[in-house]
């Protein structure tokens, strides 16, 4: 240690210079790092979405869910596994123990299923790992009152959309709500009749067309090119002349027909009328006005705040360029940037406070200065680490750096303390640098031991298992990169600031010493009076102690106990799951009522909703419901409110599910629990009585 102190104070120009380059690459690595409300988790769960279409979820629960549960259950680090069968669709959410590579788990489960046989009608299960980035980061609603829903789908899919795909960040961008095109067949039953066809006949047929298939490699005269046949029709036109062959099993039958001149096969055109349709397969509105809704997803590695930020920049331009109107239904950056803009502001705040104090007890405006400069290279220094280990800016991470400012200063005033007692002790021979060694030297083994000892109290945070080991990792990264920053600065940075500013009284220490006649102020004597009295009586003083002690912990209870702090952005996330066997009318109806219902309220500023089509934060059949709905972001008591509009939703007593989702990570008062039983009739008995227990 003595060699690295003495290297300091003999090359004070490269230090001067090594702490420029990390201010600056700290500060770009600051401005360059993600931001994010919470650190990156790696949810340990695989889902399998398996649609069923025409299927009861009894039929969707026998020919899928309980095949697929049967078949993962007994996986490797399988926890748990829960499926949902519903009308048309089946959901599995598999769910294993942290640690584990979800990749391969995946594979696992991709493969288990592969072997499963399915009802013909069963589509492909879709297998993905559940992110927090499969959730979109902003939701627009794009609208024009002059245009016609197909004008509008041209507008959205072959513009805004494709635009939106190509900004840097964005892995996807998907509307809802607009016009499909399909093909409608309407077939003459007397010529189908004629040619000994059936409906069902060309259905078949017609798909089987629908196939690519290679035929090899040929030569051509430059090059050699791979040759495939595709018959997948992509006009009208095209499908008007398909080829319908017509099979005559009989001989005598066959033979009559070639006789009469009947052909082997007909076109499509001549049994069916061919006709181009628009379709809304899902209904989108906006403050109950139709629209498109268009919801996008950021990359696995993009910056939420950048994407949603780069989105928001776009707008005006489609709005100018195409004459419609946008609206911003869901923004994750926002709150985003308020949260980061509020934990930044209460660091400054904290680190002024902490130069006054210093200020006030040092008494000495060059000791404060020396004292002052480890709090932002120390944080700096943490945050270029982070940087390097991708670790996102975000609450923990801010928070520990607001835990850390009071911290950091604590080596460095040591240090300089030392060396300003130093020149003012009478019998001191040390002067200049050799004063300055001997001083940093003196309180390097007491630095070392407390910053050891303090990183040693935060990093066992981050060995926690788990979702919470997750969360507090970076939170115990940044306190310990902090306070190391901070012991390297006390020994390289705080000598060399020392020497250039005591320059004068290291080298002429006699001079100090005549001017250095300093008594003791009121405060130091109020605290000799405090600190003999509570020597003198030891006994009061611990019983004082212990009783302070329990009583904080008996107060406990009343603080009470939450996950994360609560979320103060006003959105509620409402999904309607139909009844089996409801019909696209009635589900119109029953969401339309709940709909109005939001907007009747003056605290709402905004409602998105969304039928149909599928939905990241929607699980179900493809006709449930999702709802956006903003609230004035003053309305107090956000919690209360919240629950006091789903009671008025149960009271509506429709034929479906509705339901408050909470997508965030805080606390909520919702208590759930699950109910196992050998039959459907023993676990409807069980929940009501539970259900009436809790009411």
């Amino acid at each position: 240690m003595k060699s690295i102190v003495n290297f300091v104070l003999r090359n004070k120009l490269a230090i001067w210079i090594m702490t420029i380059i990390i201010a600056s690459a700290g500060i770009y690595s600051g401005v360059k790092m993600k931001m994010e409300t919470l650190p990156d988790i790696s949810v340990p769960i695989i889902s399998v979405a398996t649609t069923y279409p025409g299927a009861t979820p009894e039929q969707v629960a026998n020919d899928v869910s309980i095949p697929i549960e049967n078949a993962v259950e007994s996986l490797k680090s399988v926890k748990t596994v829960t499926s949902t069968s519903y009308q048309n669709m089946s959901s599995l959410q598999i769910e294993y123990k942290y640690g584990i590579d979800m990749k391969v788990a995946q594979d696992n489960v991709k493969e288990v299923i592969e072997k499963i046989t399915f009802p013909d009608t069963v589509d492909k299960p879709i297998i993905d790992r559940v992110s927090i980035n499969a959730f979109p980061v902003i939701a627009l609603s794009v609208s024009n009152d002059k245009q016609s829903i197909a004008e509008l789908t041209d507008t959205v899919e072959n513009n805004i959309v494709t635009d939106i795909q190509g900004i840097d960040g964005v892995g996807s961008a998907a509307a809802s709500g607009q016009q499909i095109d399909k093909v409608k067949l309407t077939y003459d039953e007397a010529k189908l009749k004629s040619y000994g066809l059936t409906e069902e006949a060309i259905a078949q047929i017609i798909q089987a067309t629908d196939l690519k298939m290679p035929l090899g490699l040929f030569n051509f005269e430059k090059s050699q090119e791979s040759v495939a046949v595709d018959g997948k029709a992509t006009t009208v036109k095209e499908l008007e002349n398909l080829l319908i062959p017509l099979t005559i099993t009989d001989p005598a039958q066959a033979a009559a027909a070639a006789a009469a001149g009947v052909p082997a096969s007909i076109k499509l055109k001549d049994v069916a009328t061919i006709e181009k349709v628009g379709v809304v397969e899902s209904v989108s509105r906006t403050n109950g006005k139709e629209a498109i809704a268009i919801q996008v997803v950021k990359g696995q590695d993009a910056n939420t705040v950048d994407v949603v930020n780069a989105v928001k920049d776009k707008l005006k331009t489609y709005e100018d360029r195409y004459d419609v109107t946008i609206d911003t239904t869901l923004d994750q950056g926002q709150p985003i940037e308020a949260s980061v803009k509020t934990m930044f502001d209460k660091a400054l705040f904290g680190a002024l406070f902490a130069v006054l104090i210093i200020l006030l007890f040092l008494r000495n405006f060059r000791s404060t200065i020396i004292s002052i400069v480890s709090i932002p290279m120390s944080l700096l220094m943490g945050i270029i680490v982070l940087k390097q280990m991708d670790i996102t800016l975000n609450m923990m991470t801010l928070g520990a750096m607001t835990v850390a400012i009071g911290r950091v200063i604590d080596d460095s005033i040591v240090v300089v303390e030392n060396i300003y007692r130093r020149m003012h002790l009478p019998d001191e021979k040390l002067k200049g640098k050799a004063l300055i060694r001997e001083a940093t030297l003196e309180m390097f083994r007491p630095i070392v031991s407390s910053t050891l000892v303090t990183v040693a109290v935060f990093v066992p945070l981050g060995l926690v298992g788990g979702m919470v080991g997750e969360i507090f990792l970076p939170f115990a990264l940044t306190v310990a990169f902090a306070l190391i920053g901070s012991l390297i600065i006390a020994v390289t940075i705080v000598p060399v600031l020392s020497h250039s500013l005591f320059k004068k009284q290291i080298n002429n220490p006699t001079k100090v010493i005549k001017k250095q006649t300093e008594e003791h102020g009121k405060m130091a004597v109020g605290y000799t009076r405090i600190l003999k009295w509570v020597l003198n009586h030891k006994w009061i003083t611990s019983m004082a102690t212990l009783i302070v002690l329990i009583g904080s912990l008996c107060l406990t209870p009343l603080v009470g106990f939450s996950f994360m702090p609560d979320d103060e952005q006003k959105l509620m996330y409402v999904t309607y799951t139909p009844k089996a066997g409801q019909t696209e009318k009635d589900i119109a109806k029953d969401v339309e009522k709940v709909e109005q219902l939001f907007m009747e309220r003056k605290d709402v500023k905004m409602t998105q909703l969304s039928t149909g089509g599928a939905n990241p934060m929607m699980g179900g059949s493809g006709n449930g419901s999702l709802m956006y709905v903003t609230f004035d972001s003053d309305t107090k008591n956000f919690e209360a409110v919240k629950e006091k509009v789903m009671n008025k939703i149960m009271g509506l007593k429709q034929a479906g599910e509705w339901k408050s989702q909470d997508f965030s990570m805080t606390s909520n008062s919702e208590l759930s629990y699950s109910v196992y039983g050998n039959s459907e009739k023993d676990l409807k008995a069980t929940v009501k009585k539970n259900r009436s227990d809790h009411v």
